[in-house]
């Protein structure tokens, strides 16, 4: 019998983000203990430090992912099945050896995708790595993409079989459901959380509310670097407008129910299914969201929030009017992100799809 013991490899904090926040989650969900299942963790988080998309491999890089692979080839021998939780750039590096070592000593391995990038990063790949790549890939037991949408590439673009495909969404502790939420009023109180990096759309944002009477945002999340100076002064400039500093995980859906909406303005190249989305509407507060990738997955333009093009501070500001016009759209979205939000409890994602999936390999 093999042994009931899974090896997690992902990013977890610093820093704080979807990517880290949801492996630190399904590390300490109650379901493996539930099936009497341990789980070991190899930490692949770059440390604390918001990275900007393609961001080139440094040394420091290389030697991380020596360390990791260094790690995970101590503990796999006393685990039996393998959990790699990862981008799509660690998949195709990094990602690639782990997965012929756990083929070569018959582990199963579970490939989480995070975002929605890997179909067009394989498919950017010169030949012949991009064939080498898929090739190793395909001994993967399950590769489980984030949303419908990056499934229906991976075969239509990238070649690969349904089979081998299973759709892992995203999911939020069980604690976050089961609230009483009294019935609100738009009152122009609108937050964004996230990393604050022109990508995520927090420019727009400003553009769009800054100095708007009635209106109020405040800003969540750790700072990028690159764009730290020009955020702080355009902030600074507007009295409506606040930084708030970092919260810990776990706390975004509280701190969101005291807001009227959460903006998501953004043209990240991975995204895939926001957690914070989800927060949002464990919270019962609609989102405004651009109409990006798999956004359109969550966020029902005119049910659930409203969806806006890419770059259109104009149109932000249309959508939170509108959410001020309209009281009984407001209060109708409200209610609908409820009940909406429950199939992404960790009970319906983690304790029925992942740890049966998983519990399978192991016997």
């Amino acid at each position: 019998m093999k042994a009931r013991r899974v090896l997690l490899i992902g990013p977890f904090p610093p820093p704080i983000g979807g990517d880290t926040v949801l492996t630190l989650n399904v590390s300490r969900s109650a379901y493996w203990r539930e099936r009497g299942i341990a789980v070991e963790c190899v930490d692949t988080s770059p440390g604390d430090r918001v990275r900007v998309p393609d961001e080139r491999l440094t040394p420091g890089d290389l030697i991380r992912g020596v360390r990791i692979f260094l790690e995970f080839a101590v503990k796999l021998p006393r685990c039996g099945a393998v959990l790699l939780w990862a981008n799509s750039r660690f998949i195709m590096t990094a990602g690639l050896p782990i997965i012929v070592w756990c083929s070569m000593f018959r582990r199963a391995v579970f490939v989480k995708v995070f975002g929605a990038f890997l179909a067009r990063r394989i498919c950017r790949t010169p030949q012949p790595w991009r064939a080498f790549a898929l090739a190793i890939m395909h001994r993967a037991t399950y590769i489980l993409p984030e949303t419908k949408a990056l499934a229906r590439d991976l075969v239509v673009e990238a070649g690969f079989s349904e089979d081998r495909l299973l759709v892992l969404p995203n999911f939020l502790p069980d604690d976050l459901f089961g609230a009483r939420h009294a019935p609100k009023r738009f009152s122009g109180k609108c937050a964004f959380f996230g990393q604050i990096k022109r990508e995520k759309g927090v420019f727009d944002i400003l553009e769009a509310l800054g100095g708007a009477a009635g209106i109020t945002c405040d800003f969540y999340g750790p700072l990028l670097d690159r764009d730290r100076e020009e955020f702080l002064r355009v902030v600074s400039k507007h009295a409506n407008l606040s930084y708030r500093g970092t919260i810990e995980p776990g706390r975004v859906s509280m701190i969101a129910a005291g807001y009227d909406a959460v903006l998501l303005p953004t043209y990240h190249a991975g995204e895939g299914h926001p957690a914070v989305v989800l927060e949002a509407y464990a919270a019962g507060v609609p989102v405004v969201a651009t109409d990006w990738l798999s956004l359109p997955e969550l966020v029902e333009d005119g049910v659930r929030g409203f969806l806006v093009p890419v770059r259109s501070p104009e149109k932000i500001r249309e959508a939170v009017d509108r959410l001020a016009d309209d009281e009984s759209l407001y209060e109708s979205m409200c209610g609908k992100v409820l009940v909406y939000v429950e199939s992404f409890s960790e009970r319906a994602v983690i304790g029925g799809i992942l740890v049966p999936l998983v519990e399978r390999a192991l016997r």
